[in-house]
């Protein structure tokens, strides 16, 4: 009888190639859709069509047309579709109707499920699966709850009008699609506090993985939270402060962005600049007037992104936590890598740093390539491809212009960080296995 890691490396292939081709399909069919008349103003083109259904299945929110003035109605609609679909992944939505029909999930299933959301444990997927739609729709509801009652009684908006804008912006914040019906996304409302903090909760709440929020529902239970969930949380808290405090210092003056700004806006825009790069997309400031410092420090927030089993994409939080306890663990002198008073296995660390390396490989060939084909500095291009990788969608306004090949490698990547990243850390985890023979250890040097 085989063992289950055999069984595990025999499936994976098919796993892979059955996630690659669902999303592959979904984004398909999403551009044929969009080519409809009835979806768009004045028409689109192929290449259009395509980019702005990946970018929303891949839930990245980097646009080459206005979805504001360039959509219909039902082209916003397809697209918020396709957002949710995105978010939740195909995989997922198709579990989860397989259940309501009655088919049972296999081991296969089981294993991808468990390893995309960021899970250790075995659990029941009837159980967990009732956890995500349920909480993704309570969640969605309350945000779109809140966002109606402001749009109508603050900014006067048609209670129908104002429901349908605060249901995409709900579903698109939630999702980290960054996807907004405003042609300045969210500029207009740098100082509203209500739809600054429930916009950012939104995205948290959906970046930091269903694993992670179902732990937190239970908590009162439970009395404990897992090590995983910890890490997320802890390394979360801690991105988002960083984040805020070194956009306020170094935009502070900047009129371009926040300098014009009262003090208590000037916070609220640092802490909403530091939430949205972690995947989300949205944003209050011009980005294109930003200080070249601080597209530094945003493209390494959006490389980060958000947490396994999130809806965002980067390399994940528990990524580069672990890289970084590493890294301070050797500073230190120690073998082992220990937080919480638990050590966290050697082989999770190499893991990290493959993902880290071919996140890293992949962003810098992109860049490259379309700097040969376009004539933009080097940041601009990093920002638009870690963007695109990160599925995060904040640009500094050239991605519309770029030629056919650059939006292209902009599509690769935003379906490489939606679907790549995840299968790889699946093939990684499936593949781990005792060495057969053990080979002679010699030292190198090192610096």
């Amino acid at each position: 009888m085989e063992d289950l890691s055999s069984y595990f490396l025999k499936s994976q292939r098919k796993i892979v190639n059955r996630v690659i081709l669902a999303f592959a399909i979904v984004i398909i069919t999403g551009a044929l859709i969009l080519m409809l008349p009835q979806m768009t103003v004045d028409g689109i083109s192929i290449i259009d069509a395509f980019f702005t259904s990946a970018s929303a299945v891949c839930v990245t929110g980097l646009v080459v047309q206005d979805t504001s003035t360039f959509f219909t109605v039902y082209g916003k609609a397809v697209i918020l579709i396709l957002i949710q679909i995105g978010g939740l992944g195909v995989m997922t939505i198709t579990s989860i109707f397989a259940l309501m029909l009655g088919r049972k999930i296999n081991l296969g299933d089981r294993f991808y499920l468990n390893t995309s959301f960021g899970s250790n444990k075995i659990f029941s997927p009837s159980r967990f699966f009732l956890i995500i739609a349920s909480t993704t729709i309570i969640i969605e509801l309350i945000g779109t709850g809140v966002l109606t009652l402001l749009f109508h009684f603050k900014y006067a908006y048609p209670l129908k009008n104002a429901f349908i804008h605060g249901l995409f912006h709900s579903v698109s914040s939630f999702n980290n699609a960054g996807f907004s019906i405003y042609s300045n996304n969210l500029a207009s409302f740098t100082g509203d506090f209500v739809l600054n903090i429930t916009i950012m909760l939104l995205i948290i709440i959906g970046g930091i993985g269903f694993s992670v929020l179902s732990e937190i529902l239970a908590l009162k239970k439970t009395r404990k939270l897992s090590l995983h969930a910890k890490i997320v949380l802890s390394t979360t808290g801690i991105l988002i402060l960083l984040g805020a405090a070194s956009f306020l210092m170094l935009e502070f003056r900047n009129p371009g962005t926040i300098g014009t700004l009262e003090t208590g806006e000037k916070v609220l825009s640092s802490f909403f600049q530091s939430v949205t790069p972690r995947t989300a997309g949205f944003n209050t400031v011009d980005m294109s007037a930003l200080n070249e410092t601080t597209m530094i420090m945003l493209v390494i927030l959006m490389f980060i992104g958000a947490s396994p089993g999130g809806t965002g994409g980067g390399i994940k939080t528990t990524t580069f936590a672990s890289i970084t306890l590493s890294g301070a663990a050797a500073i230190k002198g120690r073998t082992s890598i220990t937080i919480f008073k638990k050590r966290i296995p050697r082989g999770t660390v190499y893991r990290a740093l493959t993902l880290t390396l071919t996140a890293i490989i992949l962003i810098l060939t992109a860049s490259i390539a379309i700097m040969i084909i376009e004539k933009e500095s080097f940041i601009k291009v990093v920002f638009e491809t870690t963007s695109a990788f990160g599925t995060v969608g904040l640009s500094t306004g050239i991605t519309p212009f770029l030629a056919i090949p650059s939006k292209v490698i902009l599509i690769l990547l935003m379906f490489i960080g939606r679907v790549g990243i995840s299968l790889l850390a699946l093939t990684i985890a499936s593949r781990v296995r005792p060495e057969k023979i053990e080979r002679p250890e010699e030292s190198i040097s090192i610096g």
